[in-house]
């Protein structure tokens, strides 16, 4: 009897401990008027403050605003129409058109970068800011309440899919192909349904929740020129070294990107592409 509680306290643990690893690779997103903001080279965090850190330059640009920096005094300005904010790094004290404000937090020099408390800076923009903390994401809007345009989703909530996890409203479809001993998953994007770029963001983001940033960053590198239907796609693998298993991300000449993720261990027979380039990933 003791072995079998034994047993299942240790599984109760381990899934306990799988569960809480996989949602923490899951990364801070910032969403700007529907639109996710790319940081090519120093990601978002959340400060001991308990405050999410953002490049400052690339969701000021987001917004609209222009970024200048003093060096002399570690000065950051943010400039937007009549809106001047002036941060100091190191300081939680700011102002907003020359009028004092306090934050709970502080700028800092990080990777190179500056990172500011992105919602003092939007709220100081006028911008109106949510926290999801469901898909650890920051939305940034400044269009009016009630907007027709207004489709960014806030419902809080993402789902699994075959070992995936994806905002509950994606557009995108994952399936388990049945018999095939080639493909483990298969994923589908394409211009014939709605919110095609936010298609592209589903599917990278369900892919680093199994990858890693790294690869998912390769097949958002691949599938990023695609605007229209009839935008070319040549095809491409993406070789994942930790789980020994190739991503195939297929030629689209019409409406659909197709990405299908092979079996660990299965070697893709290059011989059948003479007429195509394939470009591989090791």
């Amino acid at each position: 009897m003791k072995k079998i509680v034994l047993f299942i306290t240790v599984s109760v643990i381990m899934l306990m401990a799988l569960t809480t690893t996989s949602f923490a690779q899951l990364p801070l997103r910032v969403v700007v008027n529907g639109n996710r903001v790319n940081f090519p080279d120093a990601e978002p965090f959340i400060d001991d403050n308990g405050r999410t850190q953002v490049p400052v330059r690339f969701v000021s640009e987001a917004l609209g605003a222009e970024v200048g920096w003093e060096g002399s005094t570690k000065t950051v300005t943010i400039s937007q129409g009549d809106k001047e904010i002036k941060i100091v790094i190191g300081k939680k004290d700011y102002t907003i058109n020359g009028e004092k404000n306090l934050m709970d937090t502080e700028a800092l020099l990080k990777e190179d970068r500056t990172f500011v408390p992105v919602r003092f800076v939007s709220e100081g923009l006028g911008a109106r800011v949510d926290w999801d903390p469901a898909v650890r994401t920051v939305y940034i809007d400044t269009r009016e309440k009630g907007s027709t345009k207004d489709d960014t989703p806030k419902d809080g909530s993402i789902i699994e899919k075959y070992g995936y996890l994806v905002p509950n409203d994606t557009n995108i479809i994952i399936a388990k192909p049945q018999g095939s001993d080639k493909v483990e998953t298969r994923m589908s994007v394409t211009t014939l349904r709605p919110n095609f770029e936010k298609q592209k963001d589903d599917v990278v983001f369900a892919i680093e929740s199994r990858f890693g940033k790294d690869i998912a960053n390769e097949v958002r590198k691949h599938i990023e020129p695609k605007k229209e239907r009839w935008d070319y796609l040549p095809e491409k693998y993406i070789y994942v070294k930790d789980t020994n298993q190739y991503i195939w991300i297929a030629r689209s000449q019409a409406s659909d990107i197709s990405i299908s993720i092979l079996f660990p261990g299965y070697v893709p027979d290059t011989n059948q592409y003479d007429d195509v380039v394939v470009e591989w990933e090791n």
